[in-house]
């Protein structure tokens, strides 16, 4: 049960990161960070095919997207 309440407060905190900081790269890892531990906490609960799911398609894909939009975006920023 502890390591249940490690990964919630864990979440939790990357949650906050996420929304709060300014930096867009550091607020994407930040997130990612929050989809993997959200993962953690389905693989905890025995639900194995979510938490799969949760790094294949979140982690894996849409983390990737917005990453690369981000990129992007910034060398389209810095030209100007």
């Amino acid at each position: 049960m502890i390591i249940f309440y490690i990964l919630s407060i864990m979440a939790i905190v990357a949650a906050l990161l996420a929304a709060s900081n300014k930096n867009l790269l550091h607020s994407t890892l930040w997130l990612t960070f929050l989809v993997v531990d959200i993962a953690g906490i389905f693989f905890y609960l025995e639900n194995y095919f979510i938490s799969a799911i949760q790094i294949l398609v979140y982690a894996g894909a849409i983390i990737t997207l917005i990453l690369t939009s981000v990129m992007l975006s910034r060398r389209y920023q810095d030209a100007e």
